[in-house]
């Protein structure tokens, strides 16, 4: 023994050494340098420690208690070397390895493999069962209450079951590799598996909780805590044992082999065979053997079951997706490849071919279609406009006569009101007479001119434009707005601004205009003052005594004299627009019951043929405003109006 002892150390001292500085406990330590190769240090010295990962499946606290006593087996018989022990959970561990954090690693099959495929690791032992020796121990058990009436795995269907990770071999992956031999997804043959990650304990815990009817556990786990006295013997059974005779421990799979010892690059050549060394040599009762629950170490064990198992599971790390397996496929198949893609690209042109011709021809059917529904409606329009102006004509003669003689009528009363004025007993009753003659004299007027001018329209001739006095215009209109607002109960307001003067205008067609506009404001606003009112007196939140009071109707006329512009505005508290403005401007259209759809158009043309501006929209929160602006010569070109109309 002293004569291998001696050779191990010349082997050591003849081999290139690697230093680093000593890690702070905060951080991991570095990856250790190779040193000169003058320098002829020890291999480690006692400042670094050597870092040995494990794979804590129960918490820290119990991987402390069950790999501490081996390391400090390796301290004894590796001597002039510290070793740290690091208990991590399954990622964690895989990090470390990954960042070349540790120097040594003790992990179950499942991430064994796993880490050997992805990392440069080199398996040094695998641990053996105390059961014979053998170093197949690893498997799932499923694990259900004594006095659950589960006599099968298969009874269990559609329960909720619970495992520590999906990720697990000793006990999720290896259970679902059982069932998926005998043609069974456990993610669809239970209703959950709920997974809890470590430590393991959580899933007896959940069990006895009645959380979940049964729970997939890594194979001597029950019979660890039973012995640990955290579960009462016989409160939980196994299904389906298929453990070799003499194991000791019940499963429900297949074993696999146990628990492996690998070193990283980190740790030196020199190193590894004596920790390797020093795990065969552990005895089957030492304090570290017993504490790990093995029979000590033994050489590493073929991994092929493990292998198949993860491949069965699309699991293994060197499976890559399905698309790297059709590229490398297609880079020793191009031929095929190039066919695919021109047979693909040649599909594709063919397609967007038949979209691009298919799209052309909607096209120009929608258009033919919408060409032959304007011109529907042209010819419609104009059997509309024919038929009407027949009748104008016919109305217009027909009502030039009745007219007369009612304006001869009206002439004759004044003349006799003019002969007996003489008495002055009769003066003062039959002034009120002779402003009602006057007026129907007046009215008679404005309706032979409205004729007038419904017959040029009709003859297609220019309406008449002449100085207009809007003042006197609007004076003159005062009392047929009062007359037919009253009945609607509408307040009429009229605003002036600007200097007045007298525009070359045609005053029927602007009678016309401001007519048409007050009337349907007031009308808008009426209605919508009713119906607020019939619906605030059926409302039981407000009974008629109480009924809150409503805004009444009202409608706003402004006339602004601009410098090249007339600007006339009316305004409403009524119910806005229902449809689009541009609806409305057309002949024989009305949202009225008893519209004919004339005045709208009859607006719109007005002001068209001042070469103006006619727009209508909603204002916020109710009402409508038609806004509209003619362009007139600026003010130094007109004489101005002698009176200052008042608001």
């Amino acid at each position: 023994m002293p004569l291998l002892s001696l050779l191990l150390w010349l082997a050591l001292s003849a081999l290139p050494q690697r230093v680093q500085a000593a890690p702070t406990p905060s951080s991991p330590a570095p990856a250790r340098q190779e040193s000169a190769p003058s320098q002829a240090t020890p291999v480690q010295t006692m400042a670094e420690p050597i870092r040995i990962g494990v794979l804590a499946t129960r918490g820290p606290a119990l991987a402390r208690a069950q790999w501490q006593p081996l390391l400090r087996w390796l301290a004894l018989r590796v001597p002039d070397h510290r070793f740290v022990l690091h208990p991590l959970g399954l990622d964690e561990l895989a990090e470390a390895v990954a960042r070349e954090h540790l120097d040594f690693v003790i992990t179950n099959p499942g991430q064994s493999v796993s880490l050997a495929r992805q990392y440069p690791l080199a398996w040094l032992a695998t641990l053996k069962s105390p059961a014979g020796g053998d170093n197949l121990a690893i498997g799932a058990a499923l694990v259900v209450p004594a006095q659950a009436p589960y006599r099968h795995w298969r009874d269990l269907e559609g329960q909720a079951v619970a495992a520590v990770s999906e990720n697990a071999f000793g006990g999720y992956l290896a259970y679902r590799f059982e069932a998926g031999e005998q043609g069974v997804r456990l993610e669809h043959f239970f209703s959950t598996v709920q997974f809890t990650g470590f430590p393991l304990d959580r899933l007896i815990e959940r069990l006895a909780a009645g959380e979940v009817a049964a729970a997939i556990v890594p194979v001597c786990q029950l019979e660890r805590m039973e012995r640990e006295g955290k579960v009462a013997r016989g409160a939980f059974r196994v299904l389906d044992d298929q453990a070799p005779a003499g194991f000791g421990c019940q499963s429900s799979t297949r074993l696999y082999p146990n628990w492996s010892f690998a070193k990283t690059e980190r740790a030196s050549p020199a190193l590894a065979l004596a920790v390797t060394r020093a795990l065969y040599d552990l005895p089957a009762d030492s304090e570290a053997a017993i504490a790990a629950d093995s029979a000590g170490w033994t050489v590493p064990t073929s991994e092929l079951a493990i292998d198949r198992l993860l491949k069965a599971l699309d699991r293994h790390p060197l499976q890559g997706p399905w698309w790297q397996a059709a590229w490398h496929w297609l880079r020793q198949h191009q031929q095929w490849g190039w066919g695919a893609l021109a047979l693909v690209l040649l599909l594709g042109g063919h397609h967007l071919l038949l979209q691009y011709l298919f799209n052309r021809s909607q096209r120009r059917l929608l258009k033919a279609r919408h060409q032959l529904e304007q011109k529907g409606r042209q010819l419609a329009q104009a059997r509309r406009l024919a038929e009407l102006g027949e009748l104008g004509a016919n109305v217009a003669h027909e009502i030039n006569q009745p007219l007369s003689a009612i304006a001869n009528y009206s002439q004759g009363a004044l003349l006799r009101l003019d002969r007996l004025a003489q008495d002055p007993a009769q003066a003062a009753a039959q002034a009120s007479l002779r402003q009602a003659l006057e007026q129907i004299g007046l009215q008679v007027q404005r309706i032979t001119q409205t004729v007038n001018r419904l017959r040029a329209r009709l003859q297609k001739r220019p309406p008449r434009v002449a100085p207009c006095d809007l003042s006197t215009l609007v004076a003159e209109l005062r009392p047929l707005l009062e007359q037919m607002l009253a009945p609607l109960d509408v307040a009429f307001t009229l605003h002036w601004r600007g200097q007045p003067r007298r525009l070359p205008l045609d005053g029927t067609g602007m009678e016309q205009l401001l007519v048409n506009l007050i009337k349907n404001g007031a009308e808008s606003a009426a209605q919508r003052v009713a119906k607020r009112a019939r619906a605030a007196v059926h409302s039981p939140a407000h009974p008629p005594t109480q009924a809150p009071a409503q805004a009444p109707a009202r409608v706003e006329l402004l006339i602004a004299f601009e410098s090249q512009s007339l600007l006339l505005e009316i305004r409403d508290n009524g119910a806005g627009l229902k449809v689009p403005a541009t609806e409305l401007q057309q002949a024989f259209y009305s949202d009225k019951p008893d519209g004919m759809g004339l005045g709208l158009a009859i607006c719109r043309e007005v002001v068209e043929s001042h070469r103006g501006q006619f727009s209508l929209e909603n204002l916020s929160p109710h009402g409508c405003l038609a806004r509209v602006i003619v362009p007139v010569p600026p003010p130094e070109t007109l004489p101005s109006s002698t009176d200052m109309p008042r608001n």
